[in-house]
């Protein structure tokens, strides 16, 4: 099949990357070296939401690459850069399956926060982390998971809003 991405999805998607670069490189708050709330990653599962999982990886792998090129904030990993894309990537999936099998928006959400935060961002930062600090990968975690807890419920209540409020408008 030859599909061609429209200028119109090209563009959604560098701005909604440039979003996650501004957000992510240069409103991050650093509370410790390990710990920083930045609505970075939301950007890029709206790139994942109104585009699709492809592009929304994209997005995600362009983003990390980026932003570590302007502004790195620390040292450069490819965990990392997994991570981004997997932001992108998984909420595309989830909306591709959710609109087949008719799962309501606030589930889909759900599970979007579920494996985004609470697997990728729990499990997977705090591994990369553990290496580049070079710190018991349990103590870590303990340390981040309050973060991650309060920063899931955060990113799905403003999910929410906006894909209910805005996206319909962007679409």
């Amino acid at each position: 099949m030859n599909k061609k991405i429209s200028v119109d999805s090209l563009v959604k998607a560098a701005m909604l990357t440039a979003l996650s670069i501004i957000f992510s490189r240069f409103f991050g708050i650093f509370i410790t070296p390990s710990i920083k709330f930045s609505f970075g990653h939301l950007p890029l599962m709206l790139a994942g939401i109104i585009l699709g999982p492809l592009s929304g990886a994209l997005a995600g792998l362009a983003a990390d690459l980026i932003g570590v090129a302007i502004n790195a904030g620390g040292t450069p990993h490819f965990g990392f850069t997994l991570v981004s894309v997997l932001t992108g990537l998984i909420p595309g999936l989830i909306t591709v399956y959710g609109k087949r099998k008719n799962i309501s928006l606030k589930v889909q959400i759900g599970l979007m926060v579920f494996f985004v935060f609470y697997i990728c961002h729990m499990f997977l930062n705090t591994l990369w982390l553990s290496q580049l600090f070079n710190n018991p990968y349990k103590v870590m975690l303990a340390t981040r998971f309050i973060k991650v807890l309060i920063d899931g419920i955060i990113n799905y209540i403003l999910l929410y809003f906006i894909v209910t409020k805005l996206v319909p408008k962007i679409k």
